[in-house]
């Protein structure tokens, strides 16, 4: 018999997302870019607050400033999103105010759990072109490598790897562009792309 958990949640410009693994749970909380602020400004690290349950069952809320990785433009970016669809060298990305739909099934037969998350956005949808000339980058980073300190923070330094193509895009990517805008089409200069919400649901 399967068990399942259905989550949607949406808090202003906030994104809440829950997790249920063996009775505990895991709460991130990213930084959304709104309609009108689909671009990321110059320096800006992506914070994740998140709230993670000890082994004796106690919450201990963490913070986490991930810090752009140098090999990336010191410029502001395009827009920042979620990959939405793909069709060769065109890339789909939602923007704005970012709701996950967190579906956790349970077999109660064998106790395996299953995550499955589809996220939907309340800004405008981009059109990504990518070219022969585009520089693709896929974050890397580990956000397990460093323990938060006693106040619960931490920074990350983000890390990339130069790739030849998009052959390895997963479905739901985080997705950072810079290059020309127009209108809702932008032609990359340099795409970084990454797995959602750092990898919480991986």
């Amino acid at each position: 018999m399967m068990k399942r958990s259905t989550i949607f949640l949406t808090i202003g410009g906030l994104v809440l997302l829950i997790v249920l693994a063996a009775g505990a749970y895991t709460a991130v909380q990213l930084l959304a870019k709104p309609e009108e602020e689909t671009a990321v400004p110059v320096g800006e690290g992506r914070v994740i607050q998140s709230v993670q349950v000890e082994n004796d069952g106690s919450p201990v809320s963490v913070r986490t400033t991930i810090l752009p990785a140098p090999e990336l433009p010191q410029t502001e970016s395009a827009a920042f999103g979620i990959l939405k669809q793909r069709e060769d060298n065109s890339l789909m990305i939602g923007t704005g105010d970012i709701e996950l739909s967190v579906d956790v099934e349970v077999d109660g037969a064998t106790g395996r759990e299953t995550t499955s998350v589809v996220p939907s956005t309340s800004g405008p949808e981009l059109e990504v072109v990518i070219t022969r000339d585009t520089i693709i980058y896929r974050d890397v980073t580990d956000l397990t490598a460093d323990a938060p300190t006693e106040s619960g923070e931490r920074e990350i330094v983000q890390q990339v790897r130069q790739i030849d193509s998009l052959d390895d895009l997963p479905d739901n990517a985080e997705i950072e562009v810079w290059g020309e805008r127009s209108g809702d089409r932008i032609v990359a200069d340099v795409l970084v792309f990454g797995p959602l919400a750092g990898g919480a649901f991986e």
